[in-house]
């Protein structure tokens, strides 16, 4: 039985476990509520507080997209010493030891995931999926901001997974409020929507309503995945599935497809068509059935380990009341097939498709997600060296750049992050995950553009870069013309050939005149010859008037 008590100002949740104790404390923040300019900035936190605290091995810390809490597992002195202590060092975070590990967590960067930056753009949950270029400008100024509005006493909580709260136990934090959930904003216009990434992974994700109906879908999935896409068809090792609840009442849902490189695109086809067999109602009941009671012989035995406990947690956080064994037990075992076929009809209609490079999903329904601006912003164009086809164009709206068909448009109040490298690259990165490069070495007049940007945008949202190497500095490269030599080459050649050619043509007319001699009698030769001239004089002008005639048209395109 789940007790809710309180702890030093602190919510708090008590449920006797087997084994030994284990204690958490969870923060509701995490990489979600941090802008682009500061990512990373909640792991920094984490490890700083828990550098040299607990007993090696035992304690552990985590940062997530919408918590950060502090684990361990020990005995009861063990486990208050932690805890108390990390309290103590949010009170009075070890400043001298922030450059050691700042660097520790530069050289061991987290996993990224680039399906949330698709779905939410440069802000909120689509924070993740960037590395954490603040890490080398963050400040013990930065991090003791950071502290104050967020790792207060009304926005964390407590779990422990014992018969009481163990003696000596501290939670001496600041004063706050409670941190709302997140915004979950998104920049998909149109869904179900795809995109190919480099990595050659096939993956799939989707938001759905929060509720035991939605984790059932999550769990057959992933049997589904496992049954048709490894045992029956060999083209996935271990497919599986995740479900993430967030605080505002959705899920997360995510399905993974691994694959060799030979079998990707059997890999994205065996995915789509399980999600398209569950949205129309292929379901087996028995399936459903088997995993709802596998999903209640999981909450018993997690509620002997007091494994629940952290998400009560976490719901204390989110405004939402504990929920017993008992009620979490019926909510499971009232799922039926007609429930996940409603889930999966919901997902399939919100979902979005990662697949490898070469690949897609139009011939399935799905719609590319835009990864370009629709529009150009106004204001003065600077045309590209050697590649005229490029435009860097400024103006008091914001920069855009435009070439070979596409166009990134950032605004200057829309600008989640500013990279700037020594040698005048800059890289401006939207709130709708747009990137617009702007390179001086890759247009006329660009050291003006880049005099702007540095003088419109904020310093907070600036990251200086270290310099690159003269490699990686882009160069102005003429665009490449396609076809043979010859195709290349004719229209010079017409244009080279056609004036001294017109002499011989005219000489050809006036050979035709005078064949015929004074004697009356016909020059034959003199005949042949000229109508031969005038033939090829006749030929080329044809040839060297439509080439020209072509070259009008494609610039007027």
């Amino acid at each position: 039985m789940i007790k809710r008590l309180e702890v030093d100002g602190v919510p708090a949740v008590l449920a006797p476990a087997s084994g030994p104790m284990h204690a958490g404390l969870v923060f509701r923040v995490g990489t979600a509520d941090e802008p682009l300019a500061r990512h990373g900035l909640t792991r920094l936190v984490e490890h700083l507080v828990t550098d040299g605290l607990g007993v090696d091995g035992q304690q552990l810390g985590s940062t997530g997209a919408e918590h950060t809490y502090f684990h361990m597992h020990g005995s009861p002195g063990e486990v208050a010493d932690f805890l108390t202590g990390v309290c103590a060092a949010l009170r009075n975070p070890p400043a001298a030891r922030l450059a050691t590990v700042r660097q520790l967590l530069r050289g061991t960067p987290p996993d990224r995931d680039p399906l949330p930056m698709w779905r939410h753009g440069a802000r909120g949950f689509g924070v993740a999926s960037y590395p954490e270029w603040a890490l080398g400008k963050l400040t013990e100024e930065d991090l003791r901001e950071w502290i104050a509005r967020y790792f207060t006493r009304e926005n964390a909580a407590l779990w422990v997974a014992g018969e009481e709260i163990p003696d000596g136990l501290t939670l001496d934090l600041p004063s706050g409020e409670r941190r709302p959930a997140p915004a979950v904003p998104t920049e998909l216009p149109v869904t179900p929507a795809y995109f190919t990434s480099a990595g050659g992974a096939v993956a799939w994700d989707t938001v759905v309503r929060r509720e035991a109906r939605a984790a059932v879908f999550a769990t057959v999935l992933e049997r589904r995945m496992m049954n048709d896409l490894r045992r029956r068809d060999g083209i996935s090792y271990q497919p599986h599935t995740e479900y993430v609840p967030r605080a505002d009442g959705t899920a997360r849902i995510l399905a993974v497809a691994d694959a060799l490189p030979e079998r990707q695109d059997a890999a994205v086809g065996g995915l789509i068509d399980v999600l398209a067999a569950m949205r129309a109602g292929q379901i087996d009941p028995d399936e459903v059935a088997t995993v709802v009671k596998l999903t209640c012989e999981g909450l018993r035995d997690s509620e002997l380990r007091g494994a629940r406990l952290p998400g009560q947690a976490f719901n204390l956080l989110s405004g939402r009341e504990v929920q017993s064994l008992e009620e979490a037990l019926a909510e499971v075992r009232s799922v039926t097939v007609e429930d996940v076929t409603e889930v999966a009809a919901a997902a399939y209609q919100a979902g979005l498709l990662m697949t490898p490079t070469g690949s897609g999903a139009d011939w399935a329904g799905y719609t590319a997600a835009p990864e370009m601006s629709e529009n150009t912003l106004p204001g003065r164009a600077h045309r590209g060296r050697k590649d005229r086809s490029l435009r860097l164009i400024s103006g008091d709206d914001g920069i855009s750049v435009t070439g070979h068909g596409q166009v990134a448009s950032v605004r200057w109040d829309e600008c989640a992050l500013l990279l700037a490298w020594p040698d005048g690259g800059r890289r401006m990165i939207g709130l709708d995950a747009v990137t617009a490069r702007v390179e001086p070495t890759l247009y006329r007049g660009a050291d003006r553009v880049v005099r702007e940007i540095d003088a419109r945008i904020p310093a907070r949202l600036r990251i200086d870069m270290p310099p690159r190497d003269r490699a990686a500095i882009p160069q102005p490269v003429a665009p490449h013309r396609e076809g043979t030599w010859r195709e290349r080459w004719r229209p010079q050649l017409f244009l080279l050939l056609f004036g001294p050619f017109t002499l011989l043509g005219l000489t050809g007319v006036v050979s035709v005149l005078t064949a015929l001699g004074n004697d009356g009698r016909l020059d034959w030769q003199a005949l042949l010859a000229g109508l031969g001239l005038t033939a090829f004089f006749g030929w080329l002008c044809v040839g060297a008037i439509r080439e020209l005639l072509a070259r009008r048209a494609a610039r007027r395109r």
